[in-house]
């Protein structure tokens, strides 16, 4: 029976610690994505500062553009922007959609931070102009990261409550039992600082209080009282359905992604065919403009023989 406790504690703490590592990975990204969308928004300032400085309908503006409108969708995967353009094809972009945080106007970008509170609960902000503004994405990486925060708290929390809930009751039927010295039943569990952080704290299988308050050394009404909470306390049930949710949860979350990532697919295929090159059809003609000229080319030359051939008449 110790050894069977001894796995449980095991694997509350575990997943405790499981839990406190998906948090310190989530933070590392969020981190990661901030200095991302940070770089791109300087980038993106300079960019505009360039497009202020060269000639409208010139190459160079020409290649401008196209760095900033890769700017902007390497933006668009970190978090949901708006984006409005002057008439030098300059990009104001706000944060969190379309009346949303200001983050790039002009040559100027702010900074976006983030932070994680006790709780939990993921917070984002843009400095700008020495001004702190909230920050809430609804789409990109930061959103996932915010919600995935979230959910890390949120499965703390009830995986806390689970622990607490089964040392306390176990603790609870122990005590009101007698061991086989015939002693009230210490306590079998112990806590760290958090309820999760579960150890045995009990040693010595003597002092399993087996026996009811009133019964022998042959008593075992008090373990049947014990095995009887295993039900009663719907600890499993309640671990079962947490798990399901989360699995539910990352299950519907896979499919959005797939949908999303179709939608996007379409999008871009849609912009290139319209907009951009295809190197097969431009091979295609190429190879059509080489053909032509060189069947130009031909008829030039044969009218020329042909000219030369009259004036060499005599």
């Amino acid at each position: 029976m110790l050894e069977a406790a001894k796995t449980a504690a095991q694997a509350f703490a575990a997943t405790g610690k499981a839990l406190d590592t998906a948090a310190t990975e989530l933070d590392s990204s969020a981190s990661q994505a901030v200095q991302s969308l940070n770089s791109l928004g300087t980038a993106l300032a300079k960019v505009n500062d360039g497009l202020a400085r060269t000639p409208p309908g010139s190459s160079s503006a020409a290649q401008l553009a196209d760095q900033r409108d890769q700017l902007l969708d390497q933006m668009s995967t970190l978090t949901d922007v708006s984006t409005a353009f002057d008439d030098l094809g300059r990009a104001t972009v706000r944060l969190g959609g379309t009346t949303g945080t200001v983050f790039v106007v002009g040559n100027q970008s702010g900074q976006a931070s983030f932070a994680r509170n006790d709780e939990g609960a993921v917070q984002f902000a843009v400095i700008r102009d020495g001004v702190t503004t909230g920050l809430s994405p609804t789409g990109g990486a930061l959103a996932g990261m915010a919600e995935g925060a979230q959910r890390i708290a949120a499965v703390r929390g009830s995986l806390n409550g689970i622990a607490s809930d089964f040392t306390t009751q176990v603790n609870a039927v122990q005590a009101q039992g007698r061991d086989l010295s015939g002693n009230p039943g210490a306590a079998l569990f112990e806590t760290g600082t958090r309820p999760a952080d579960i150890s045995v704290s009990l040693t010595d299988p003597r002092g399993i209080a087996a026996a009811g308050a009133t019964g022998g050394v042959r008593d075992a009404s008090n373990l049947a009282a014990l095995q009887a909470l295993r039900t009663s306390g719907g600890f499993e049930t309640r671990t079962t359905t947490l798990i399901a949710g989360n699995a539910a949860a990352l299950e519907q979350r896979k499919t959005v992604a797939d949908a999303q990532g179709a939608i996007r697919d379409g999008a871009v295929a849609s912009l290139a065919s319209s907009s951009g090159v295809d190197l097969d059809s431009e091979a295609v003609d190429l190879l059509r403009f080489q053909q032509a000229y060189q069947a130009s080319s031909r008829v030039i030359q044969t009218a020329r023989d042909t000219f030369q051939t009259i004036l060499d008449l005599r």
